[in-house]
């Protein structure tokens, strides 16, 4: 059914006030509304709902507390609270450091469930005209290449660089589908897309019910190596559970954040970003049609959301989050 962006809002934060603060609830409420917004709904309304690894916890055992401090370095301890809350916090810190030295880093862990999709902090840290990167490391998802047991989160990276008329944002899981996704499709009664997941004796699955575990990606030692990486930047690194090791750190990010002015500067990084996409998106394709921008689909499907100022948001999905 469709709905006024306004009325879902509201009724976005009017179920985070009934575990939150005001405060805490508007960084949730954020982040909830720009995955619903964006056409992400795995990262959107659905992680209001009990079960899917969403906004609401009995782990918490306090405020986030930042523990480490250096010029250009913060750690969080999340304190079981969960990752859309410590992302938010750690994406206003990696700011603060970065435009103050021009580097920032923000490690965080022991944190709980979805940190909610990259793009909308990428785009955020992009917005202060600084280069974002992070990297995510989730709840063991990914079976290592060849392997039976799901030990590598989604992990994913993300990217946003300072460009015109909007930064450029790449997003991408490691996993071949996010778990979100695996939650929507358990949601809807719907199969699964082929070769992504596998069951318990390690076979292709297409049963939302029957996964044991993600394929990375590509399939491939490639993928899977990637998926390692943030394994080892956003959770090892940072102090973070790794690989179903030391579960009780909790799960680990890890922000980036550089001033253009470190290397040429910021107009120049942002007139040369956007003379490099225009390039791509003119050169000559196969099909005939320009090349498809990374990021550019989640901005155009945002704005067209809010000039019409109403969405359109699963009757099942409305229902139940009415109740929560």
């Amino acid at each position: 059914m469709k709905i006024k962006i306004s009325e879902l809002d509201k009724l976005v934060l009017d179920v985070l006030l009934t575990r939150y603060t005001t405060k805490k609830a508007n960084f949730i409420k954020e982040v909830l509304m720009f995955g619903e917004l964006s056409g992400k709904p795995s990262h959107g309304l659905l992680r209001l709902l009990p079960k899917t690894y969403g906004v609401f916890t009995d782990s918490i055992a306090g405020d986030p507390e930042f523990i480490k401090k250096t010029k250009v370095s913060t750690v969080i301890d999340g304190r079981g609270n969960v990752g859309m809350l410590v992302g938010s916090l750690a994406m206003q810190e990696v700011i603060r450091l970065a435009k103050e030295t021009g580097i920032g880093i923000v490690g965080t862990r022991n944190s709980v469930n979805s940190t909610g999709s990259l793009s909308y902090y990428c785009e955020k840290i992009a917005n202060e005209n600084l280069i974002g990167i992070i990297f995510t490391k989730s709840v063991p998802v990914i079976a290592p290449f060849a392997s039976k047991k799901a030990l590598f989160g989604t992990n994913p990276i993300a990217f946003g660089i300072p460009s015109m008329p909007h930064p450029f944002i790449f997003d991408m899981s490691t996993s071949a589908i996010t778990f979100g996704s695996i939650m929507n499709h358990k949601l809807r009664g719907k199969q699964l897309p082929q070769d992504v997941a596998i069951d318990n004796e390690g076979n292709m699955t297409t049963d939302p019910e029957k996964v044991r575990a993600t394929l990375a990606f590509d399939n491939s030692y490639k993928g899977s190596g990637l998926a390692m990486m943030v394994e080892l930047l956003a959770a090892v690194w940072t102090g973070a559970s790794f690989a179903g090791q030391n579960e009780k750190d909790g799960q680990g990010n890890l922000y980036l954040a550089l001033s253009p002015e470190l290397l040429s500067g910021t107009e120049m990084l942002k007139e040369r970003s956007r003379e490099l996409i225009e390039t791509i998106r003119n050169v000559e394709t196969r099909d005939g049609k320009k090349t498809r921008i990374p990021g550019e689909n989640t901005f155009q499907i945002r704005d067209n959301n809010l000039s019409r100022g109403e969405i359109e948001v699963d009757d099942v999905l409305l229902e139940k989050i009415q109740k929560v």
